[in-house]
């Protein structure tokens, strides 16, 4: 009795320590690739999917076994939406090539006020007290400067 209990631990033992190996060795095995065919239940039978070439067919048992055929396209609702989406794509085009299209050429504008011409010696007076308005900032900048590096050599 003792030795066929013994045994039959032994026996447990070997069959996990083998179910163990199967499955490290089934977890290590490449996985598989999608499958080529995708199927959805309908109401009495099945829609598969070629998921390689995109067809889909309609399989239902018949008299001599299981038969697949392939679903008609409504062509004409294809053919529809592909006419609208052409003459779309040929109104955007056009669309396209309008706002690429240079702008008309602006007339040219004249901006004294009418019945008056430029005085020029008004603006070159204007130009001259600029400049002296500039050149005076700039020595009064350069005082500074040189006052601020003399007041700084004393400091050290």
């Amino acid at each position: 009795m003792r030795v066929a209990t013994l045994a039959i631990a032994f026996a447990l033992v070997g069959a996990a320590a083998a179910a163990e190996v199967e499955g490290q060795n089934l977890s290590m095995a490449p996985s598989d690739p999608a499958p080529r065919y995708a199927f959805n239940r309908v109401s009495d039978g099945f829609l598969r999917l070629d998921n390689v070439s995109g067809n889909v067919a309609y399989c239902a048992p018949t008299s001599a076994g299981w038969a697949c055929q392939a679903v008609p396209e409504d062509r004409a609702a294809l053919e529809k939406e592909i006419a609208r989406l052409q003459d779309e794509v040929a109104s955007l085009k056009q669309e396209v090539a309008s706002l690429r299209e240079p702008a008309p050429p602006r007339p040219p504008a004249d901006l004294t006020p009418p019945g008056q011409a430029p005085d020029t010696a008004q603006l070159r007076a204007d130009i001259a007290r600029a400049k002296v308005a500039v050149k005076n900032a700039w020595e009064r900048l350069v005082d500074m400067i040189t006052s601020f590096q003399k007041d700084m050599m004393r400091k050290s």
